[in-house]
């Protein structure tokens, strides 16, 4: 009973250290020993103990981290934190195995294997990188900055060789030797990001190329959002909103994502309302919208897209949502099995029926202050090219680098957090952005429903931000890209090579034991 009571506390200590790690807490360094508590769990244990304790921490940390997504769907949350818990599984069931084959010696290889269960974690269309180890560090901006070279996952593994250092520390404290040796690689650990940060982030007022914005944040009720008695008031909002903001000549105007709320090229009112605003205010409009396309004479798509509205321009550019939100926006594999759409909405699961776009589009708009028209192709003239992604997209390091490999010179979000009150979910995400913008350094507009709204620079810092469940608007300055980073060329080339000292670490601990015996 002594030894279960001993296994719960580990357990609980690992899944409450790495949740308060996380945003909005403040509190990062928590991760660095967060994993420690997590590695004497499992010392020792057997394959079957391993698998059961790794799966109950999993489950643990998911509740306390993932339970705000019972604000939109309770089956939903169960299958979240049931499913996700198998990493957690899978991940303490190699740990124990490595340990057996490979002694002592076995820790060095812990921060490849995380590294390498979060990458995969992060795949396909049930892919859901939340809960990477490395936006616990999204406040400490010059810890980080070395993410244009490796993407997030360098700062998972920076974050899990500081554990394991520590871990080697504890259980080597007998040794001297070890423990000199042991504490100069923490400090070289701490040192070398610190200074590169230093060493890289500019003052705030160095940027010279910048467009001004501004956000709109109509904070509409998501369930009375949608209610077509409301429509008009929903567009009343927002279009007061703009015309203040109008006031700070902005070059481009932000509504979040679906503010229209209706399929906005099917209601003639509201479009033509919404091109005598960008007409008047001579300022582009980009907007979140339901929008749809026929497939066949019957047959049609929706999508989750975003609308570009040039000034005296009758041509909309639209970007359509990629990366869907599993079962929320689309039922992932319904095309192989047809009745699992029938099934889930008999359980009340709250699925969407979007399908998701294909192309990767840059919007394009007048080049600010310039003074060549450019048409409403973009095929004449200076034009300024920018990307739009959608909410859950933006928590996809790989989709977001393809856009701005492609030219984007800045990056903007629209989202809807609305759905999730003021749970831990509004700040986690925003904060997320933080990662998007160092690794392919590039200003970032965020432009969320209910909040959080904000600018944020390219190594990071935020620069002005909305409170949340309030009615507001902020006018900022988004720095243009100036240059293309390591990762934004090359995307996940560290990963890559994380995984490959992953997989060749695992078979020569297999082979080492076939040896053996």
């Amino acid at each position: 009973m002594k030894v279960l009571w001993k296994n719960i506390a580990l357990s609980l200590l690992t899944a409450l250290l790495l949740t308060f790690a996380f945003p909005p807490y403040q509190l990062g360094f928590l991760a660095y020993w967060g994993l420690v508590p997590f590695f004497y769990l499992l010392k020792n244990k057997t394959i079957k103990d391993a698998l059961k304790w790794g799966y109950i921490t999993g489950l643990f940390f998911n509740l306390m981290s993932l339970y705000w997504i019972a604000w939109t769907t309770i089956p939903g949350t169960l299958a979240a934190i049931l499913v996700l818990a198998f990493y957690f599984a899978f991940y303490a069931w190699t740990h124990v195995q490595l340990q057996k084959k490979l002694g002592k010696n076995f820790i060095f290889l812990l921060p490849f294997l995380w590294v390498s269960i979060e990458y995969v974690r992060s795949l396909g269309v049930l892919g859901f990188p939340w809960n990477s180890l490395a936006y616990t560090q999204s406040y400490y901006l010059s810890l980080i900055q070395y993410v244009s070279f490796t993407g997030v996952y360098g700062v998972s593994f920076w974050v899990v060789w500081i554990n394991v250092v520590l871990f080697h520390i504890l259980e080597n404290k007998r040794s001297f030797r070890t423990l000199i040796w042991s504490l100069l690689l923490l400090i070289f650990l701490f040192f070398l990001p610190w200074v590169y940060g230093k060493l890289t982030i500019p003052p705030a007022d160095e940027f010279q190329e910048k467009i001004q914005a501004a956000l709109i944040q109509g904070n509409v009720d998501p369930l009375r959002k949608w209610d077509e008695a409301f429509l008009a008031e929903n567009f009343d909002i927002y279009e007061r909103l703009t015309r203040k903001a109008a006031n700070y000549k902005p070059d481009l105007i932000v509504w979040p994502e679906t503010a229209t709320a209706c399929f906005l090229r099917c209601e003639p009112e509201y479009s033509i309302r919404i091109r005598h605003l960008v007409d008047s205010l001579k300022t582009p409009l980009l907007t979140g919208s339901p929008d749809y396309e026929f497939v066949t004479r019957t047959e049609y798509e929706t999508y989750n897209a975003i609308f570009l509205f040039l000034p005296f321009c009758s041509q909309i550019q639209r970007y359509f949502k990629i990366h869907l939100v599993p079962f929320g926006e689309r039922v992932p594999f319904e095309d192989v099995i047809p009745f699992l759409n029938k099934f889930l909405e008999s359980l009340n699961m709250g699925v969407g029926d979007f399908s998701p776009g294909k192309k990767l589009v840059l919007f394009h708009m007048p080049y600010p202050k310039s003074k060549v028209e450019t048409d409403c192709t973009g095929s004449s003239g200076d034009r300024l090219l920018f990307a739009g992604v959608v909410c859950f997209e933006s928590i996809f390091p790989g989709l977001v680098r393809k856009f701005i490999n492609r030219g984007a010179r800045f990056l903007v979000i629209v989202t809807n957090d609305a759905w999730f009150g003021t749970t831990s979910e509004l700040a986690h995400h925003a904060q997320i952005a933080v990662f998007r913008a160092i690794e392919n350094r590039i200003g970032v507009a965020r432009c969320a429903n209910t909040g959080i709204s904000m600018f944020i620079d390219p190594y990071g810092r935020v620069s002005k931000k909305t409170q949340i469940n309030t009615e507001a608007y902020i006018v900022g300055d988004v720095p243009l890209r100036t240059e293309k980073t390591f990762y934004t060329q090359h995307g996940d080339v560290f990963t890559y090579a994380i995984l490959l000292v992953t997989i060749v670490g695992v078979i020569k601990a297999y082979a080492q034991r076939n040896q053996k015996t």
